[in-house]
Formats: structure tokens, C-alpha cells, sequence
């Protein structure tokens, strides 16, 4: 059938009410007649029930390390300020998972010099990736971030975005910054 069954548009629903942070294809389903139909509806399926921000619940234990609180306020910081994007710069996809956890309705943006991260975290619950190159301090950081996003077109200039970030760069574990920023501005 081109539709699907009541049981599989709840199967799909409930995965994400769950939390699941990615969602695939059975074997069957993949191989079949409407595989292309069948993402699509899947799709639809989960933008659907993410829309509803009463259905998907976000992290409510309190944080227990210093990566938690800063991250909890990354988000509370970009809410309150009226940020378009919290972005966060990782060495290990530690940070921006955390990020994803809280189910903000920000965009969340993940930098990284690390193709490997880059791929894990492109399976994370509303993460969107950059991959970028190595940076020696926080300045640099900033830049490179200002770049990738006038250059991709998905924020421009003046657009205030929250970054969560570790000092010194490329250490992972090291996550103790939170900057407000106007892309495209130096501070």
C-alpha cells in the first residue's frame, strides 16, 4: 500500500515523542514499491509532532557538570535574548548533544574540525553541521563561525546567535564559554 498503517504512522509518532534523535527505514520498507513516498511520509509523520513543542519534552534534571549548567544557560540566554541560533564549537560532539537534549526551538548549529563528529552529530535531534578548520583562540573561533554562516546564507549580519564553546580550543572537555554574538560583527 502507498499509505501506511495506522500502527506504523504510531510506530514513527511515538519514536520521536520518545526522543529518538534519527529514525530509519525497515529493510522491507526500504526495498519496496514507494521508498522515496515512504521518507516523505515519515517526514511529514515527524514534523508534525515536532511542531507541537507540548509534545516533545525537553531535559529537566538539573545538570550535574560544568558542561551541563553552561549549555542549560546557552539555551535560557539565546530564549531570553531572542537569538536566531545557539552554536556550539566541539571537538567531540559532546557539547551540541547536550544542546540537542534541552529541545530548544532555536536552530542549533554545530562546529567542528573533526569529519567523524561532524557525521555523528549529523544523526542528532535538530542539529545542523559545519565543518571547519582548526582554530588557535576564540576570536578565530568566532570568525570562522561569522564565515560559515554568511557564506551558507543561514544567518546574515546582525543576527545574534549564542556560542558555547571550550578554552583553550581543540580540547575536548573543555567547555566553559558562552558569548553573545552579532554575526558579521567584531567584538
Amino acid at each position: 500500500a502507498s499509505r501506511p498503517t495506522r500502527a506504523e504512522a504510531s510506530d514513527v509518532a511515538n519514536a520521536v515523542l520518545d526522543g529518538a534523535d534519527a529514525l530509519m527505514l525497515s529493510g522491507e520498507t526500504s526495498v519496496g514499491r514507494h521508498p522515496v513516498l515512504a521518507v516523505a511520509t515519515m517526514a511529514r509523520i515527524i514534523d508534525s509532532v515536532e511542531s507541537d513543542s507540548t509534545a516533545v519534552p525537553s531535559l529537566l534534571a538539573a545538570p550535574r557538570t560544568t558542561g551541563g549548567v553552561l549549555t542549560r544557560a546557552a539555551k535560557d540566554v539565546g530564549e531570553l535574548t531572542g537569538a536566531k541560533a545557539l552554536a556550539a564549537f566541539t571537538q567531540s560532539g559532546d557539547t551540541v548533544r547536550r544542546l540537542a537534549r534541552l529541545h530548544t526551538p532555536l536552530h542549533l548549529l554545530a562546529f567542528t574540525p573533526e569529519p567523524r563528529v561532524r557525521s555523528q552529530l549529523a544523526l542528532t535531534w535538530g542539529v545542523e553541521t559545519f565543518l571547519v578548520p582548526s582554530v588557535r583562540h576564540t576570536d578565530e573561533m568566532v570568525r570562522e563561525l561569522d564565515k560559515a554562516l554568511m557564506d551558507s546564507g543561514r544567518l546574515t549580519r546582525g543576527d545574534l546567535v549564542v556560542i558555547v564553546a571550550g578554552t583553550p580550543p581543540n580540547v575536548p572537555g573543555t567547555t566553559n564559554l558562552i558569548r553573545l554574538h552579532r554575526v558579521g560583527e567584531e567584538h
